[in-house]
């Protein structure tokens, strides 16, 4: 490892060495290490400490470090791997090298031999790291449950949560990155107990202040089943305030909402017959996402927006030959006046499933149509296509970019109860007619929620849209 002084360029992994006399300036080293360092840096204690000091040190470690680098993926090593390359050593902020003995077992007995703990473990984040490093502080072996299926719904935000392949694998590579040697055993979970109830030979379970009550229930499950109690140890949260979810310590619910407003893949290139400018978005959203004030706030930020339901308003009303194709494929009589006559419309093609198809084949291209026709004429920097059923007609590949905004499944169905005086069953019945919110979000480019106040939902809107209008002015 080669070092590297302060002054010199960003390097994207770092090896901070600290000694006993520079803990009390830990706050200062790790603002140091941020200055040098892009991606990860790792920290070791020189020399080697015991599990039960590092129990103590590790948790104030990542607590100055979401102070001081939050940017950086911050890993207290437990455990080095003789051999392995950690990144440029940072010789003039900390020690000069890891001393020899750290790549040996500890000869200090563990506390217990089997740990567990468990959790949704959503963009590992220095919460996640404290708890995960304190049961391998803890245990020989270490058995960690990841939260799957419905356990994920109570979640905030959990429409983007990480996939449980992608949590599973951040869990075990964390500890096998950390703690060499550890034995590791990561299982997915369905309910509060998981493994926690099966495995008899487990002595201890690591729990956060916040699901103590959780651990006390594994305990009392394991009695019942004729299995032994656990040992609790508990660890305090690492703070980090979020005003809008009201939540006073680091949480996936808060890295989750800083994902909204902003790119959360490239945006499409290859797309024949797209213009480049204006930049074409497209923006969806199921019923009561709130896409309707949104596309009004776009409006107003200088961007052209072709609402497609006022199209198709407006196609109804007698724009183009719409009214004569209505009047060919279902009889003059749903034309009265030069314009569709709904109601009568309503009458044909609600008990026909085959005709409601052919209305949709002939709105959609009369649709797309004049909003081809809008984008031809537009002088706007960006060109907003407003359609809820944007993906269902396939439209994806029209645009650079999908937005798609939405709220909670539960949201939706109590906005559409107050607006449209539905009964539960009817608004739920509306809901399950449409896409889902992560059938959406999965083909996004940008995602939106306006579960709180406009001013949040607007907030999102103006990080994201001020950039692009920035970068498509040039």
């Amino acid at each position: 490892m080669a070092p590297i002084r302060s002054s010199d360029k960003m390097v994207d992994t770092g090896l901070l060495v600290l000694g006993r006399r520079a803990l009390p300036l830990l706050s200062d080293k790790l603002a140091a290490a941020a200055t040098c360092v892009r991606s990860r840096l790792y920290v070791w204690l020189e020399p080697r400490e015991s599990p039960e000091s590092l129990r103590e040190l590790v948790p104030k470690i990542y607590l100055h470090a979401s102070q001081k680098c939050a940017h950086i993926d911050v890993r207290v090593l437990l455990r080095p791997e003789k051999g392995r390359d950690y990144g440029v050593l940072l010789k003039d902020i900390g020690e000069s090298a890891i001393g020899e003995d750290a790549y040996e077992a500890h000869g200090a007995e563990k506390d217990f031999k089997h740990v567990c703990l468990g959790g949704t473990f959503d963009r590992l984040h220095n919460g996640h790291k404290v708890l995960l490093s304190t049961a391998a502080l803890y245990g020989d072996k270490v058995t960690c449950g990841v939260t799957a299926g419905e356990m994920n719904r109570k979640k905030t935000l959990y429409e983007l949560m990480e996939p449980l392949e992608s949590r599973v694998h951040s869990v075990e590579s964390f500890l096998a990155d950390v703690s060499y040697g550890l034995n590791v055993n990561v299982e997915e979970i369905y309910d509060p107990f998981g493994p926690a109830i099966v495995y008899p030979d487990l002595d201890c379970i690591v729990v956060s202040e916040e699901t103590v009550k959780g651990g006390e229930a594994v305990n009392t499950k394991r009695i019942e089943r004729g299995l032994s109690q656990m040992a609790i140890r508990r660890i305090d949260l690492v703070d980090g305030a979020d005003e809008i979810l009201h939540e006073v310590k680091l949480s996936s619910s808060t890295r989750r909402r800083q994902l909204l407003g902003t790119l959360l893949r490239a945006p499409d290139t290859d797309l024949p017959g797209v213009p480049l400018k204006p930049y074409v978005i497209g923006l969806t959203g199921g019923i009561a996402s709130g896409k309707t004030h949104i596309s009004k706030f776009l409006k107003t930020h200088g961007c052209e927006v072709a609402d497609c339901d006022a199209i198709v308003h407006e196609l109804y009303a007698g724009l183009g030959t719409f009214t004569d194709d209505i009047a060919k494929e279902f009889g003059a009589e749903c034309v009265v006046n030069g314009a569709v006559d709904r109601k009568k419309l309503g009458e044909i093609i609600f008990a026909d499933k085959s005709k409601r198809e052919k209305l949709q084949s002939l709105i959609w291209p009369a649709v797309k149509a004049e909003v081809e026709a809008r984008l031809a004429r537009s002088t706007a920097d960006i060109f907003v296509i407003d359609a809820a059923l944007l993906i269902e007609a396939g439209w994806t590949k029209h645009v650079r970019q999908i937005w798609t905004t939405f709220v909670p499944r539960a949201e939706a169905i109590k906005r559409i109860i107050d607006r449209d005086g539905l009964s539960p069953e009817a608004a739920e019945a509306r809901i399950n007619a449409q896409l889902s919110n992560e059938d959406r979000i999965a083909l996004s480019h940008v995602v939106f929620c306006s579960l709180w106040e406009y001013s949040e939902t607007e907030r999102q809107f103006s990080l994201y849209i001020l950039r692009l209008c920035n970068a498509n002015r040039k």
